[in-house]
């Protein structure tokens, strides 16, 4: 039975206990009338279940309403402090503690129909005397459930601001996943572009050298100055990430480097038509870097794998957009063979600006038409 009730809480039991001690000593030193020996032999069941009544509050109830019919049958009625202070604790535990309003209701019952039936009998002379005492044991139930409501407001309070803290990790943590995409893709842009570069250019290299030895400056210069600006653009984009005051933090590409990264893939040996159509105007930065990124996406999977010899680029200001369109007659596989991850990251930049994008082949060759809305309020890529 005990292991069932486990052990009570330390306070609940400390309060049994003194109690018990303090009718036992009323008891004994006369400070109140009892009931002989009965009162002695009720004193703890009176008490000791009190340890328990925030667990079993009914139980604790009916146990205490027990006790005192059996102390007043037997034993008489008579004031008793301590046996008062155990009725007002156990009906404050119902208010608090109980686990339905059936459990509220069958233990509110037993304790007042007991007392109901103390109070009537010969020892009360005057009908205030009743009105008080009843009103003495329904004020400690009204108590407990004010108790309780306070208690489950402040449970809710904690249980709100644990899932707002939940929510605040949990975007925090998006915001950390978006963040590593983003720096995955500009890497991604930046080396695959500077990488192809090198690679046309070493090979360039390598061809004078069993041609005419003068002629490798060329290649080894652009080798040199593209892969410097690489190391430029990963220090940006690296310092970004660290938030770095240190950081050599270049302003973001825009389409303003485009005759720039024609002319590279003009080395590479590639003929590249630029066409730029309507009045360029200052651009969003989101935008303006989504437009290079295009671009330098597309002549980059060009030199890689179309096995194309002409290229064309248009960039079109129409005023309400600007469309960027890199056209080559290979052999269809523009697209980037392998990974993949150099068209997905573009499908990403455009979806977040609002805009659309076609890849794919053609009857000779492989087209990529992006157009990216004017005035759009998304974050920067």
């Amino acid at each position: 039975m005990l292991r069932r009730l486990g052990v009570p809480p330390r306070n609940d039991a400390a309060i049994a206990v003194g109690l018990l001690v303090l009718k036992l000593l009323s008891l004994s030193l006369g400070w109140q009338p009892g009931g002989g020996v009965v009162s002695y032999l009720a004193a703890p069941f009176w008490m000791l279940p009190l340890a328990w009544r925030s667990r079993f509050p009914l139980g604790v109830a009916l146990t205490v309403a027990t006790a005192d019919l059996i102390d007043v049958a037997v034993g008489g009625y008579h004031d008793s402090v301590p046996e008062l202070l155990a009725l007002v604790l156990a009906q404050y535990s119902l208010g608090s503690h109980a686990k339905s309003g059936r459990r509220l209701i069958a233990g509110v019952a037993a304790i007042l129909g007991v007392s109901v039936w103390t109070w009537i009998g010969p020892q009360h002379e005057h009908s205030l005397a009743l009105l008080g005492d009843a009103a003495l044991a329904v004020s400690p139930v009204f108590a407990g459930l004010w108790v309780r409501q306070q208690r489950l407001r402040a449970e809710a309070l904690e249980e709100l601001a644990e899932q707002l803290r939940r929510e605040r990790e949990e975007r925090a943590r998006s915001a950390a996943a978006e963040e590593r995409t983003r720096i995955a893709r500009e890497l991604h842009d930046e080396v695959a572009h500077a990488m192809s570069v090198i690679a046309v250019q070493a090979d360039a290299a390598e061809g004078a050298l069993q041609h005419d030895p003068a002629l490798v400056r060329r290649p080894l210069v652009a080798i040199r100055q593209t892969a410097r600006e690489a190391l430029a653009d990963m220090r940006r984009v690296v310092g970004a990430l660290r938030d770095d005051d240190r950081a050599d933090l270049a302003p973001e590409p825009g389409l303003a480097r485009a005759a720039k990264l024609v002319e590279e893939t003009r080395a590479g040996g590639l003929i590249v038509d630029l066409r730029v159509e309507g009045e360029p105007i200052p651009l969003p930065p989101a935008l303006d870097l989504a437009g290079y990124r295009v671009l330098q996406e597309g002549l980059t999977n060009v030199r890689k794998h179309a096995a194309a010899r002409r290229v064309e680029v248009v960039i079109r200001y129409s005023g309400v957009s600007v469309d960027v369109e890199v056209v080559d007659d290979g052999d269809g596989s523009g697209e980037g063979g392998g990974s993949g991850r150099g068209l997905t990251g573009l499908r990403e930049r455009v979806a977040l600006l609002g805009g659309s994008i076609v890849a794919g082949p053609r009857v000779q060759g492989f087209a990529l038409r992006v157009s990216l809305p004017l005035g759009t309020s998304a974050p920067q890529a």
